[in-house]
């Protein structure tokens, strides 16, 4: 990482792009005036007045009054705290208004709700999320050791110890002896069609479904997953219905 990559990451914690410049530079000098930071910092000297006065107004530099006035940056520790907290304050304030408007308008669309994913890791996101608002049963199907490890995994677990009945469907050995170590059922079922790769099948209570697939080219790269889903919809429960027969 250089000075200029340091200073993106510091803008992504909530500071402008000059003030992040100035702070950068302002680790080199320790202690400078403003003409001295313009010199080793990429910012024009007019604009390090400005970044001066947002840095203060975080604490995250002080200031000496003078002719020059001079900067000096708090300590690393002091500075990395001052910013998390900025932005773990600023994140849960978000999250926060986030509730409160949420739902307020009602859809305009009736149509039945089918969602894609797409990305390995999306897709176990989304299944984990899932399973955890599971209430009485959860089927999942993989025949790929790596696509229950992990988060899925733990989901699982979670879900059986809070008493939802698990069972782990798969035409692999050792996904099944994964499940069975981990205290899930496990069942014995035929491998998929060869030409599309089933990645991962997930059925929750008889109203929720997702099908990933990966295209057999891509078996080797773990962001060749995508899924679709539907919770809660008519052809979530009909496709469901499907699958729950073609599994058990």
């Amino acid at each position: 990482m250089d000075d200029g990559d340091a200073a993106a990451a510091l803008t992504e914690l909530g500071l402008s792009t000059y003030a992040a410049r100035t702070f950068v530079g302002l680790q080199k000098l320790g202690v400078a005036s403003a003409s001295e930071i313009a010199q080793v910092a990429d910012v024009p000297r007019s604009q390090v007045y400005g970044a001066a006065d947002e840095l203060e107004e975080l604490g995250l530099i002080d200031v000496q009054d003078g002719s020059p006035t001079r900067y000096r940056p708090v300590d690393i520790d002091e500075a990395r705290e001052l910013l998390y907290d900025r932005l773990r304050s600023t994140t849960e304030d978000a999250f926060d208004h986030l509730e409160t408007v949420r739902g307020q308008q009602a859809p305009t669309d009736d149509r039945e709700a089918i969602w894609t994913t797409e990305g390995r890791e999306n897709v176990t996101a989304r299944i984990t999320s899932l399973i955890g608002e599971a209430d009485e049963r959860v089927l999942f199907a993989t025949s790929h050791p790596e696509l229950l490890a992990g988060d899925v995994a733990d989901a699982l677990a979670a879900a059986d110890t809070a008493g939802v009945d698990v069972t782990v469907a798969s035409a692999d050995a050792a996904v099944r002896e994964a499940a069975s170590e981990a205290g899930l059922s496990a069942l014995d079922v035929e491998d998929a069609a060869p030409e599309l790769s089933v990645g991962r099948v997930l059925l929750i209570d008889g109203d929720t479904v997702l099908l990933s697939v990966r295209p057999t080219a891509e078996l080797q790269s773990v962001a060749g997953e995508s899924a679709f889903w539907s919770d809660g919809t008519g052809f979530a429960r009909v496709l469901a219905a499907v699958i729950r027969q073609a599994f058990v």
